[in-house]
């Protein structure tokens, strides 16, 4: 069967039973999302508050993993339940779809008694393989196998930037890429065969190896096809509901107001179809391997038939949730949600208008007005502080010497070149003093190295708190150890811990965090503001970025683009029509890969 007849077969028999692959997939997914991913992250929690760990990050994993092993074996048993979890669902999502298909009588309850008992079967050899083949193949399995609790590992975008400006490194990437991809392939049917078949990972593994022999660019084809056709499916739907409204806002009121709430609805109802409409279609490939696709004889997926008690109490739920979810709908429609951030200017610079962390950027920045400008200090070799981001001066200056091989006055001596501009590097008492005197506020990121004298908070307090308190300038770091001693010895500073990454939820004294925007949810940001903490999002360049930052409620944006930010952020202040603020939504949402939580 061609590409193209797959995917238009496949797709008349999702719309023939839309209803049961709703069920089966968003239903499952809503499980995940309100019961399985919450008790996960409370165990999470309650391991590492047992364990008296404030936080997870790469700064303290070697330290939990040789000073904490009790902890590290509650984390790995952990792991295995969620490692556990996700066959569960990629077992009864499988199983849901080839009864759909072949027309099985057999209801949800059935389906996941069987899930339940293949899974007691599991031998040994067939969990580690599992876990061998998540981690060896993640991205390419997050594509085909759509799942709340794999969408929570996410490389934030920093990281890949960072490797990708090494061209060596890049070129490694794209060939790791293309080979996890080729491996992706080739194993298809190992998962599909140890489910149906019942058979060991070796012999999964040359089966699938066998049923893709001289076929890789066939599925990779087939599976190109399908993504295509559901990308291009998707944008038509979304771009014909965005001018709709934005038709409908030329009428008078109510009509504008009805009209966004039901086509906001709609988008809702459209992005959960496409979900599963996508897990069928990619589902299908595994599938119509082994069983063909029955046409006739139809018989959709059913419940088990409930009692009165059980229906009294879904429609509850139902009309809990559904109110809920309106009462959002119109919140966010009357700009009752919205948020005014921050505004951060990344390193003192504004799309390039500058050298970073040098005074010449910042009066430029400061004609702009941002809020806050974020700038870099650390110490000298004589005990003073230099306004500098690099350990290493090679990159800016040439110069290859740390800050800590020189003196202030040595420092001050190099011109730093960056963005066809030529500045040179300032000391924290210069940038400081021409802050304060341009009523400036700054958030000043304390770096820190092995190279750092034992006291160097202790005359960073000295010599600058009272002037940062004045000025109302704010403080944050990525050494944890830096956070709690400015706490500890200067609990009126207002300090944010740096977090690379959103693992789990830190419980630490800092007044906020500042998180890397890739990985920031809607979750982390909430149980933020119930403990009093704000949340600054860093380094937010694109339009859509910055939207979503906004929809999030957290307290800063952190930016190389302060100009587009604050053009977005205008927007807000404005009351954007509801043709606007549904376009907003839409960019918002991750592409075929919704997450019920942040609707």
């Amino acid at each position: 069967m061609s590409s193209l007849r797959f995917f238009f077969t496949y797709s008349r028999e999702f719309l023939r039973h839309w209803g049961s692959y709703i069920l089966l997939i968003v239903g499952t997914n809503i499980a995940l999302e309100m019961i399985v991913i919450p008790c996960v992250q409370f165990l999470i929690a309650f391991i590492l508050q047992q364990g008296n760990i404030p936080y997870v990050s790469n700064t303290n994993i070697l330290t939990i993993l040789t000073q904490h092993p009790a902890v590290l074996v509650a984390l790995l048993l952990l792991l295995a339940l969620v490692l556990t979890l996700i066959f569960l669902q990629f077992t009864f999502q499988l199983f849901g779809i080839k009864s759909i298909q072949t027309k099985e009588d057999r209801s949800l309850w059935e389906l996941l008694k069987q899930s339940l008992y293949h899974m007691r079967h599991l031998r040994p050899g067939t969990f580690f393989f599992f876990l061998f083949y998540f981690l060896l193949i993640l991205p390419f399995a997050n594509a085909i196998f759509r799942t709340p609790l794999l969408s929570k590992v996410t490389i934030p975008v920093f990281v890949l930037e960072h490797l990708s400006e090494n061209l060596l490194i890049l070129s490694l990437l794209l060939i790791a890429s293309f080979v996890v991809t080729y491996i992706g392939i080739r194993l298809l049917f190992v998962l599909p065969l140890m489910i149906f078949s019942d058979q060991a990972p070796r012999q999964a593994v040359a089966k699938s190896l066998a049923l893709t022999h001289q076929r890789f660019w066939h599925y990779g084809w087939r599976i190109f096809i399908l993504t295509m056709f559901l990308t291009l499916v998707s944008y038509a739907g979304y771009g014909v509901s965005f001018i709709v409204q934005a038709i409908i806002d030329l009428l008078p009121q109510p009509f504008p107001a009805v009209g966004a709430m039901i086509t906001l609805t709609s988008i809702q109802f459209f992005s959960q179809l496409m979900l599963a409409w996508a897990t069928v279609l990619y589902f299908s490939i595994l599938v119509q391997k082994f069983y063909p696709l029955v046409i006739s004889g139809e018989r959709p997926l059913q419940m088990i038939r409930p009692s009165l008690w059980t229906r009294i109490a879904a429609i509850i739920l139902c009309i809990f949730f559904g109110g809920s979810q309106l009462f959002n709908n119109v919140l966010y429609l009357a700009g009752l949600k919205d948020s005014i951030p921050l505004t951060i200017s990344h390193r003192g610079v504004d799309n390039g208008n500058g050298v970073q962390n040098t005074i010449p950027a910042m009066a430029a920045t400061i004609k702009e007005k941002p809020d806050y400008i974020e700038m870099d200090v650390q110490e000298t070799k004589d005990h003073q502080f230099v306004v500098f981001h690099d350990e290493n001066l090679k990159n800016l200056t040439g110069k290859d010497k740390t800050t800590h091989d020189l003196t202030l006055s040595e420092l001050q001596s190099l011109q730093a070149v960056e963005n066809g501009h030529i500045a040179p590097i300032a000391s924290f008492d210069d940038y400081l003093a021409f802050a304060n005197e341009h009523q400036q506020k700054l958030l000043i990121e304390i770096k820190t190295t092995s190279a750092d004298s034992k006291q160097m908070i202790d005359r960073f307090i000295k010599k600058y708190q009272q002037t940062i308190l004045t000025h109302q300038h704010r403080i944050h770091s990525l050494d944890y150890d830096v956070v709690t001693e400015l706490k500890q010895k200067a609990p009126k500073l207002y300090v944010s811990y740096v977090l690379p990454y959103n693992l789990v939820f830190p419980q630490t004294s800092a007044d906020a965090y500042t998180m890397e925007e890739t990985t920031l949810t809607g979750d982390f940001v909430q149980q933020a503001h119930q403990a009093g903490k704000d949340v600054y999002a860093w380094t937010v360049n694109d339009v859509d970025s910055m939207d979503r930052m906004v929809s999030l409620n957290v307290n800063g944006i952190v930016t190389d683009d302060l100009k587009t930010l604050q053009k977005q952020i205008e927007i807000y202040k404005e009351n954007p029509s509801y043709a606007k603020r549904l376009d907003i939504y839409i960019n918002r949402l991750p592409s075929l890969d919704e997450r019920i939580s942040e609707q």
